[in-house]
């Protein structure tokens, strides 16, 4: 129940860094990491084990493993680097309630390597999707920490709340993701070593 608690005040924190999505590229990612990665675990530590395996085919599709990877690692790629999506589309996906759907997209990932709502009974499995999981992120943070240009567009001529130059704070934000990605690592790791 606490880390349910806790998991529900790191939500409500990083909504609250989310409020103002161009004062730092760097905050802002933050924000959607803590979001994405350290909310859903404590969320789903809350939930007894096997809670949701006896709710049927509906909780069975949502959290399919395959359509929570799909999600997961398509928002992520998809919210780093919008270059890649015809403009209307970006323009929509940055019109709607981005941190929720990175907590949604979080949680049904998560949900995968979770006991309670695990869908995938092979460790060597649960830990392959994890690490795959963690992939966008990793390759994403140093893609952005190692390039010589602004990549995130939105942020080319914007100034951060710290004076820091765009490129400065783009490299900050690559940081914090390839920081995110590492939890998941560590999961697929101890899912492979604890066996």
């Amino acid at each position: 129940m606490a880390t349910g608690m806790l998991g529900v005040a790191v939500a409500a924190a990083a909504s609250f860094v989310l409020r103002d999505p161009l004062s730092s590229m760097a905050t802002y990612t933050a924000g959607l990491m803590v979001l994405n990665q350290a909310a859903p675990p404590l969320l789903l530590a809350a939930l007894p084990p096997r809670r949701l395996a006896g709710y049927g085919r509906a909780i069975a599709i949502i959290f399919n493993p395959w359509i929570a990877t799909a999600l997961f690692v398509g928002l992520s790629i998809a919210v780093s680097l919008p270059e890649i999506l015809d403009p209307t589309l970006a323009n929509a996906l940055y019109a709607a309630p981005l941190g929720l759907f990175m907590l949604v997209s979080g949680v049904l990932f998560w949900a995968q390597i979770f006991p309670a709502t695990q869908s995938l009974r092979a460790r060597w499995q649960i830990a392959l999707l994890a690490w795959g999981g963690s992939i966008p992120m990793t390759v994403v943070g140093l893609v952005w920490m190692l390039s010589s240009d602004v990549i995130y567009t939105p942020y080319l001529d914007v100034i951060c709340r710290w004076d820091v130059p765009p490129l400065a704070d783009q490299k900050w934000a690559g940081f914090i993701m390839f920081v995110a990605g590492v939890p998941l690592q560590i999961a697929a790791a101890w899912l492979l070593v604890a066996a």
